[in-house]
């Protein structure tokens, strides 16, 4: 069984749409398990009409917790989960039918090939659509990421795998832990866990519609627009998040270290070490040598310049 771990909060706007084409899909043996994260809009009480609508597919976990993040809520999920696989859903968009489907078989694939006991991600693509489903027709060369890099070193200081596109099995989420602030999503750390203990693989079906609307919490961006590279060459936060691909390193050492392959322990251990050079000229070599970079030449370029 595959379980959907949908985080709601005021989303009410778009709920019903999600629940339906999650409930329309071609793959039978899934249930939904949804909990919300204090909203004051009429979400809950969308939530409690599909859980009595149909309560072997919807399960509303009520207990009051309040997470304060989506990536809280989302690990809050996770430690709820039972089933072999999950799938990560927000609350804003559009499953096509066969998106479960098409995740299952792809994973089956890989422990087919491997074992169930391999910690194992798949994840696939979206179309990006406007607030009413429109094709937005953007061009997803120009997108965050634009190529995949899946290895250990390139996950280290960028995520590619969109939660809202993947599917993982038991023995990845299980590995995943409890809950710490230095972890910066949830997606990006089970990759993370994957990318270095496991297999991670990127699939190229479009199996979901992206809604962007004014109030995403992340959305689409075009990285090659002027006003994009001149708003993260001055943004402080850009400056500032080497500091934190630091600090999810270090407490990913500390959980993982001793699982790690000789490897990718050398590959943690050098993106540390990293840090501790006096000079710029000197992390930019380490960075360059062990292959920390991004996905595209604007972001490359910025690393180098804040190291």
């Amino acid at each position: 069984m595959v379980e959907v771990l949908l985080a709601t909060y005021n989303g009410a706007k778009y709920l019903e749409e999600q629940l339906r084409s999650i409930l329309s899909q071609t793959f039978g043996d899934f249930r939904i398990l949804i909990h919300d994260d204090g909203s004051t809009d009429g979400t809950v009480g969308i939530i409690k009409k599909y859980t009595e609508m149909y309560p072997d597919k919807c399960v509303f976990i009520d207990d009051g917790k309040t997470c304060g993040s989506a990536a809280k809520n989302f690990f809050h999920l996770i430690g709820c989960a039972s089933t072999e696989y999950i799938m990560f859903c927000d609350q804003d968009d559009v499953w096509l039918p066969e998106k479960i489907e098409t995740a299952y078989k792809a994973m089956t694939r890989i422990e087919k090939k491997a074992s169930r006991d391999t910690p194992a991600l798949v994840f696939a693509n979206y179309r990006i659509v406007d607030e009413k489903l429109n094709d937005t027709h953007f061009n997803e060369r120009n997108n965050q990421i634009s190529r995949y890099r899946l290895d250990f070193s390139h996950l280290l200081v960028q995520n590619y795998a969109t939660g809202c596109l993947m599917m993982c099995n038991r023995a990845l989420y299980s590995m995943c832990g409890r809950y710490d602030e230095r972890i910066l999503m949830h997606d990006w750390w089970l990759a993370l866990i994957a990318g270095s203990c496991g297999v991670i693989r990127h699939i190229p079906d479009v199996v979901m519609l992206y809604r962007q609307h004014g109030d995403n919490e992340v959305g689409a961006v075009d990285v090659r627009s002027p006003r994009y590279v001149i708003d993260k060459f001055f943004d402080k936060k850009t400056r500032d998040m080497k500091y934190l691909y630091l600090y999810q390193a270090k407490l990913f050492r500390k959980r993982y270290g001793d699982k790690l392959k000789r490897e990718r322990a050398e590959q943690l251990n050098g993106f540390i070490s990293m840090y501790s050079k006096p000079f710029k000229v000197q992390r930019a070599f380490c960075l360059i040598r062990g292959q920390y970079l991004k996905s595209d030449l604007v972001r490359i370029i910025g690393q180098l310049w804040y190291i």
